[in-house]
């Protein structure tokens, strides 16, 4: 072989090794995704700069298809830094006052957000609320933006338990803020309303401490303030806000003098007697008593609005003591073993009527309660017929059952004494002897 031949063939012999062997020298380069190696890199780092990409995963982004490139821009594809070039269009961390307009790039499009079934005027209806307000009208950068609710990084779907806005977390993610007394005092606004919250009924519903009732519709912060919109109800929205879940209770309000003067003078409204944050589930106490929420904070001894409190208090209070006598009864009448079924039912429809009062007693007025009354009267009264049916029955059957009784013991006193009026019988023997005995005479 010439000496030239034998350079190419030796040439071609190390261009072979060289490809053969370039993907073993070069593995991470070559078989590295680069959408995921802002990932791979930052998961190494501490810091600040190490959770993003260990959260990222756990995110509904992630779940979408997003990248970190989506939101930060840059391209990973190049080495170190120069990924992270702002000529590559790389954004890096926003402030805090870019933030709603940073996340209102994709949320605010209708297109993008149609397949996933979202909603796109949060931003503008965020730059309505109290927190864009103060953000874009005061340049407040301590007002909550979106990742004070929603997090950075490891965003979760409402759905997941341990997003921080799904139904029953969003009061304690309020109160990371509205609970915090040095981040609160700049505004001059109180820091108990989580705690007033938790010992409210809406707040013990929430949390799964009222037996029967459903945490999942039970109110949080947002039900009454808004979501992206969140600013406090005005005076005159007290009445529609509690409305959207009280609806039967709103519809009677408004045909009472308390509408009349929110309307006029503005009070008073709901939160008046029922309290806000610490709302307390209403008892008939409210008709008599004179504590704040109670019909003689406001009102005088003598006047109308008490005569009417103390009627309502009467009815009401009449209905409910003889509902619970008639509930002894039933269970009496249920451990005998006879069948309540139509006691049941009377006692049951007296008590939706009782319910039903409820709302209609927000009309304030005597001649919108007495039908409900009288028609709770009417079952009850037929449910008392039913208890004397029962307690004729059973006196009849106690009567029978005695009879019975004194019958047989009757027969086992006669039994008895005829058994003592039977000859006795000769002991065993005693008739051999005898007759032995004449014998030997004759």
């Amino acid at each position: 072989m010439t000496p030239g031949r034998k350079i190419a063939a030796l040439a071609f012999i190390a261009a072979l090794v060289l490809v053969s062997a370039g993907p073993a020298v070069y593995p991470a380069r070559a078989a590295e995704d680069p959408a995921s190696s802002c990932v791979s890199c930052h998961a190494k780092l501490g810091g600040k700069l190490g959770p993003p990409a260990r959260e990222f995963p756990l995110s509904v982004h992630r779940e979408a298809g997003l990248t970190c490139v989506t939101c930060h821009g840059g391209n990973p594809a190049l080495p170190g830094e120069e990924s992270m070039s702002p000529k590559h269009g790389f954004r890096g961390k926003p402030s805090r006052k870019q933030i709603p307009e940073f996340c209102a790039r994709c949320h605010s499009s209708i297109a993008m957000m149609r397949q996933y079934n979202l909603r796109t005027d949060q931003f503008a209806e965020y730059r309505t609320s109290i927190h864009g307000k103060l953000l874009f009208e005061r340049n407040d950068p301590g007002v909550a933006v979106c990742t004070s609710c929603h997090g950075m990084h490891e965003i979760r779907r409402k759905s997941d338990p341990k997003s921080h806005v799904s139904h029953s977390n969003v009061p304690a993610t309020c109160g990371r803020c509205h609970a915090d007394a040095a981040m609160m005092k700049p505004y001059r606004i109180p820091t108990s309303q989580m705690e007033d919250f938790e010992k409210g009924v809406h707040g013990r519903i929430l949390a799964g401490k009222i037996q029967g009732k459903n945490p999942n519709i039970a109110p949080n912060c947002a039900t009454c303030h808004g979501i992206h919109g969140a600013t406090p109800p005005g005076v005159r929205e007290v009445a529609n806000v509690c409305g959207a879940c009280h609806s039967a209770v709103v519809g009677y309000f408004r045909e009472s003098a308390h509408f009349t003067a929110i309307r006029e003078g503005g009070g008073p409204k709901c939160v008046t007697c029922h309290g806000n944050h610490s709302n307390r589930k209403p008892t008939l106490q409210v008709f008599s008593g004179t504590e704040q929420g109670e019909c003689g904070s406001c009102h005088k001894p003598d006047s109308a609005a008490l005569d009417f409190a103390r009627n309502a208090q009467s009815l009401l209070g009449n209905l409910d003591n003889t509902i619970n006598e008639i509930q002894k009864d039933l269970v009496y009448a249920e451990r005998s073993g006879r069948n309540i079924e139509k006691l049941k039912q009377e006692l049951d429809n007296a008590r939706y009527k009782v319910t039903e009062a409820g709302p209609v007693i927000h009309a304030f007025a005597i001649e919108r309660i007495l039908p409900i009354v009288q028609e709770a009267d009417a079952h009850i009264r037929k449910a008392r017929q039913e208890i004397q049916d029962f307690q004729a029955e059973l006196q009849q059957r106690r009567k029978v059952a005695a009879y019975a009784v004194s019958m047989l013991l009757l027969i086992a006193a006669l039994l008895w004494v005829k058994l003592k009026l039977l000859p006795k019988a000769s002991p065993p023997g005693e008739d051999n002897q005898g007759l032995n005995s004449g014998t030997d005479g004759g």
